[in-house]
């Protein structure tokens, strides 16, 4: 008997490791349909899908300035990939983010569900105009935190039940930032209501310390007052009752020319059957989980819909201009609490109407969510429609990026425009890659214009190079002016408004024409005294082994090519700033040091030492609690523990063997 009862486990076990190849080779094999010629060699350019050969690690790693820290900590890694392959550093995560999404969504479906069920969640999922968008837009962060929703919710809908992986889950998604973060913080909220606030103390303590390697320097970069665009720019795209049903299929990106999907009628329509197969087929969920996911999904749509509901769009927009607000500028984002929900009991919806019509030839409505993901991505596969095509940088961009390195120094990249429609890229309206082309400290505009003109960026000079660039469209010369910014060279693409630019920096007699190309020219500040200068003018060696420690043999004071920030610090003395927005570094023997900086690593240690100690926990499926009427901690299995949990309301065994 006892032969017979093993050969049937693993017989089990082997089947279940079969399903899971098949269903991961499925989901790379959807992935290469999304992606196709964007896994060709060459840089991706596309509104925020800035993939450069070599992506510099992010400043707010370290709680530097100026750009605000929303791609920490994901891009660390991805920064230090893209050191060994290149380009593929961000392609191979885009590839395994959609691989993982459809996957995730499969394993969402009940264990006695279908293969067409779990095939169909599983392309829904995947294939979902938002993701398509999002991956072709750049929304690297959000794309990850997609593709992790699908295992991570049926955890943190039940965040007491296991703490370990609770926590887990949460330091998952908050390595992809405040992305991430919008997302646990609803999803953990709804599960503790559910659990009635069981230990919402420890759940609450645990989730809070996971996201603290993005709320750390989110707090310490913002500290400095950016001006952020407002709701109303970033709002919803559901214009009428056709435009609110193709939310629903997950369309509504607030920027129409770069929304893929089926669009117009047949996108509404879409939308509306895949929330009558939602609505039909979401009571065979696993009961465990799926009236949590409703809610989770209520919240989505609420907040997506914020945007554009008379009265209600005045207070979301009025949320939306506070620092806090601000992370949820733009509702569709949090669209994916509805989808993670809506893909898997639409696959049940669709099984469920199968087995109603009780006729072998209406089986094939099974099919139907899978047929449906494949109508509203048709026109996104391979490539999303020329958006994903890899371009190559022109031998300008390449010459000056040359000279920069050979001779490092601030620069200042022109024209000052956030946004630009660059012809080697196809005419795509793109982010500048200045920063991410060139690396170091680049000067650049961050002021999307989508409303007052104010940078979204905390940069102290950018007052003073305001001036100068209105000087130097009145043709003045501006060289001396930019040496005293700490600017040593100015990049000029030949992109867009270029030429208000050329003739006076062509005449500049204060600028060395080093890189003159039909498509970018570089020039070389001839006043430029240095990374570091004395009150006499002369070059201070200033070293740093790292970005927030800096070593000098000169004691006495000096002016430093930084932005300033008040962070900075010479031993225990703060430094100053100066009338264009450097760090004035005092007179002293000691570092200079950026403090914020050390709290930020204690974090990051703290949080990685907790998540070895909770993956250890989960492994080996023991976890300190304290039992009702013992004193002491004690260390318990976790199984043993969940068999002794009361029955939840509403009766009925618990199915298995769901993702998470």
């Amino acid at each position: 008997m006892q032969n017979l009862l093993g050969s049937t486990a693993v017989a089990a076990r082997t089947s279940r490791q079969r399903r899971d190849m098949l269903a991961w080779l499925g989901g790379l094999a959807v992935a290469v349909a999304v992606l196709g010629p964007a896994l060709r060699p060459g840089s991706l350019i596309n509104l925020d899908l800035v993939v450069t050969p070599r992506i510099p690690v992010p400043s707010g790693v370290w709680a530097l300035g100026p750009e605000l820290p929303r791609r920490v900590p994901l891009f660390v890694p991805i920064a230090w990939a893209s050191v060994v392959v290149g380009t593929y550093a961000v392609k191979l995560v885009l590839l395994a983010a959609i691989a993982a999404a459809g996957v995730g969504a499969s394993r969402l479906v009940a264990p006695a569900g279908s293969p067409s069920s779990r095939v169909g969640a599983g392309l829904l999922y995947s294939l979902s105009p938002f993701l398509l968008t999002r991956v072709a837009v750049g929304d690297i962060s959000l794309v990850v935190v997609y593709a992790l929703l699908p295992w991570a919710v049926p955890t943190l809908l039940r965040p007491s039940r296991d703490l370990p992986r609770t926590f887990l889950w949460s330091a998952a998604l908050g390595a992809c930032g405040f992305a991430g973060g919008l997302f646990v913080l609803p999803v953990v909220l709804v599960g503790l209501v559910r659990e009635r606030m069981r230990a919402w103390r420890r759940v609450v303590g645990l989730v809070l310390v996971s996201q603290l390697p993005w709320i750390v320097p989110g707090i310490v970069v913002v500290w400095g007052g950016p001006h952020l665009a407002t709701a109303p720019a970033f709002a919803t795209h559901a214009s009428g009752v056709g435009g609110s049903l193709r939310v629903l299929a997950g369309e509504g990106f607030w920027q129409l020319g770069n929304q893929l999907g089926a669009g117009g009628a047949t996108g509404a329509v879409a939308g509306l059957v895949l929330i009558l197969l939602a609505a039909y087929g979401h009571r065979r969920l696993d009961a465990s989980w799926r009236a949590g996911a409703a809610s989770v999904a209520v919240i989505g749509l609420v907040v997506t819909f914020a945007s554009v509901v008379p009265g209600i769009r005045d207070v979301y927009e009025s949320l939306s201009a506070t620092a806090v607000g601000g992370t949820i500028r733009e509702g569709q984002r949090l669209l994916p609490l509805y989808l993670v929900w809506a893909a898997p009991a639409a696959a049940h919806g669709a099984a469920r109407l199968a087995e109603r019509a009780r006729s072998t030839s209406w089986a094939v409505l099974e099919t139907l969510p899978s047929l449906l993901a494949l109508v509203l991505a048709a026109s996104a596969l391979w490539g999303a429609g020329g958006r994903l095509d890899p371009v190559e940088f022109p031998a300008g961009w390449r010459a000056a990026r040359a000279a920069v390195a050979s001779s490092p120094g601030t620069v200042l990249a022109l024209p000052w425009d956030e946004y630009l429609d660059f012809q080697f890229a196809g005419n795509r309206r793109s982010l500048y890659p200045a920063r991410d082309w060139f690396g170091g400290d680049v000067v650049a505009s961050s002021d999307p214009e989508l409303g007052p003109s104010d940078q979204e960026q905390v940069d102290p000079r950018d007052t003073a190079v305001l001036a100068n660039i209105a000087r130097l469209k009145r043709g003045e010369a501006v060289s001396g002016a930019l040496g005293e910014i700490g600017i040593r060279w100015i990049f000029l693409a030949r992109e867009f408004d270029w030429k208000l630019y050329d003739a006076a920096l062509a005449s500049d007699s204060g600028l060395r024409a080093v890189v003159t190309r039909d498509d970018a020219a570089l020039f070389e500040v001839s006043s430029w005294r240095g990374t570091a200068w004395d009150a006499s003018g002369r070059p201070v060696a200033v070293r740093q082994p790292v970005a927030p420690i800096a070593r000098t043999p000169t004691h006495g004071s000096f002016t430093w090519a930084k932005p300033a920030n008040s962070g900075w610090l010479r031993g225990f003395e703060a430094t100053g700033q100066s009338r264009t927005g450097l760090v004035t570094v005092p007179a002293g023997r000691a570092s200079i040091w950026y403090w914020p900086a050390a709290l930020v690593l204690v974090v990051d240690i703290g949080v990685i030492s907790a998540v070895v100690f909770c993956a250890v926990c989960a492994k080996r499926k023991v976890w300190r609690v304290r039992r009702p009427g013992i004193t002491s901690w004690s260390t318990v299995d976790i199984a043993s523990s969940k068999a002794q949990d009361p029955p939840r309301a509403g009766g009925g065994a618990e199915q298995t063997g769901v993702a998470g």
